[in-house]
């Protein structure tokens, strides 16, 4: 594949709409699991609800998640979750999760096929400085990736939900549907 910066194809502002809702399906399970983290770090530590709204902002969902492994070790925490497995996946579906969030969108003029560029990879140059290319991949993003994306985090999802009720000392609930 060619390689294809924005300046060489047109940004994309208005993007289908069934690929907007899949994005917006990402985005707002993914906010689930920041939200359940952050609960996670409130509850292994007591704190309040009302402590809580005095943290001035909230870190990023992986480094939320590397609190909380500390904590369970700290805590004496048992969970039958794979950690490092989880925090795999979850740094997985982070860094696509801010790529899609973030990232530009254009459109191949020859395939017509919508591309998500995140911005150009550091290359070396002769004098051994690093300069941001002026190429970059911008490879194919759609609904199958979407939904890719969204399936990872679902799965994340009912096991950051599990690890909750573990800190909490509580059995997991039936798996039923989530909201």
């Amino acid at each position: 594949m060619k390689y294809i910066h924005p300046r060489e194809v047109p940004v994309v502002r208005n993007l289908p709409p069934n690929l907007m809702r899949e994005i917006g399906r990402i985005i707002f399970s993914h906010s689930y699991v920041e939200w359940r983290l952050g609960l996670i770090i409130y509850d292994i530590l007591h704190v309040t609800r009302i402590l809580a709204r005095l943290v001035p902002s909230e870190p990023r969902a992986i480094d939320q998640f590397d609190l909380i492994c500390d904590l369970v070790s700290l805590k004496d925490v048992k969970t039958g979750v794979d950690l490092i497995r989880l925090r795999k996946s979850l740094l997985s579906a982070t860094t696509q999760r801010d790529l899609l969030a973030h990232g530009t969108w254009v459109r191949d003029p020859k395939t017509k096929a919508f591309l998500l560029w995140g911005g150009g990879k550091p290359v070396r140059i002769k004098n051994l400085q690093t300069k941001r290319s002026l190429k970059s991949t911008a490879p194919k993003y759609g609904i199958k990736e979407c939904r890719s994306l969204n399936q990872l985090i679902k799965r994340i999802i009912l096991i950051v939900d599990e690890l909750y009720f573990d800190t909490l000392g509580q059995p997991v609930p039936s798996r039923r549907r989530l909201h």
